[in-house]
C-alpha cells in the first residue's frame, strides 16, 4: 500500500449520502492512509449527469436486444400457442417483468425517430464526459474511494418509490457508463446493517483493485462479520 494514491471524488459524498455511511467509509479512507497510502480529494464534475444518462442508455439497450426475444430458441416460452405473432406476444408478456417492460418501453421511446437525438445521442455525450472525468483523475491517483451506495440499506418494501430506488444506484452508475472496475469492500455497520466502501481503479487494472481490497480486509474484521437478521 506504501505509496499508492488515493482519490477520493467530493461529488460522491454530495448526492444524498447518508452521515452515517459517510462516516463509516472515511473511516476506511483512514485506514488506507494509515497503510501507507495517500490521500487526496478529487473531482468528477460530470457525475451529476450519471444517473439520467444511465437511465436512457441501459432502457436502449435493453429495447434493442429485447426486440429480439420470441421465446423460440431459448428462455421462457408460452404454453399458449396462437401463430409466431401471438408466441411472441405472449411470451414477452408472461416473461417479462413490471421494471424490464418499463425499461422496454422507455428505451424504445428514447430510440424512436425525432427523440434519439435529443435523448439517445445527448446521453451519450454525457457518458464521453463522465468517461474523460475517470481518465483524467487515474492520471493522478491510482485507486478512487467512495460509498457503494448513499444510505443504509432499507426493509424489503419498505422503498415503493420507483425513483428512490433508482437514486440507491447513484454511487455505482457512473462506473457503469465509464466502463472501469470497481469492487465492494465491506466497511462497517450502521444499525446493525452492513456499508461497503467501493474502489475504482482504471481500465484493465484489477490487479490493482484486488491489491488494496485485500490489504484493507487483512487490516480490518468487518468482512468477517455478519449481521443479525
Amino acid at each position: 500500500m506504501k505509496g499508492l494514491r488515493i482519490g477520493i471524488p467530493k461529488e460522491f459524498f454530495e448526492q444524498g449520502v447518508s452521515a452515517e455511511v459517510a462516516e463509516a467509509v472515511q473511516k476506511a479512507i483512514e485506514k488506507l492512509q494509515e497503510l501507507g497510502a495517500t490521500v487526496e480529494e478529487c473531482s468528477l464534475p460530470h457525475t451529476e449527469y450519471a444517473l439520467a444518462a444511465y437511465y436512457i442508455i441501459a432502457p436502449a439497450e435493453c429495447s434493442s436486444n429485447l426486440a429480439r426475444f420470441d421465446g423460440v430458441k431459448y428462455g421462457h416460452r408460452t404454453k399458449e400457442l396462437a401463430g409466431h405473432i401471438g408466441l411472441t406476444e405472449k411470451t414477452r408478456d408472461e416473461g417479462f417483468g413490471d421494471e424490464v417492460k418499463q425499461r422496454i418501453m422507455i428505451g424504445t421511446y428514447a430510440l424512436s425517430a425525432g427523440y434519439y437525438d435529443a435523448y439517445y445521442k445527448r446521453a451519450q455525450q454525457a457518458r464521453t464526459l463522465i468517461l474523460r472525468d475517470y481518465l483524467a483523475a487515474f492520471e493522478r491517483f491510482d485507486v478512487l474511494a467512495t460509498p457503494v451506495v448513499p444510505t443504509p440499506a432499507f426493509k424489503v418494501g419498505e422503498k415503493a418509490d420507483p425513483m428512490a430506488m433508482k437514486l440507491a444506484d447513484v454511487c455505482t452508475l457512473p462506473i457503469n457508463l465509464a466502463g472501469v472496475p470497481a469492487m465492494s469492500v465491506p466497511c462497517g455497520f450502521v444499525s446493525g446493517l452492513p456499508v461497503g466502501l467501493q474502489l475504482i481503479a482504471k481500465h484493465f487494472d484489477e490487479e490493482t483493485l484486488f491489491r488494496v481490497g485485500s490489504a484493507y480486509e487483512q487490516a480490518t474484521e468487518w468482512h468477517n462479520q455478519h449481521p443479525t437478521l
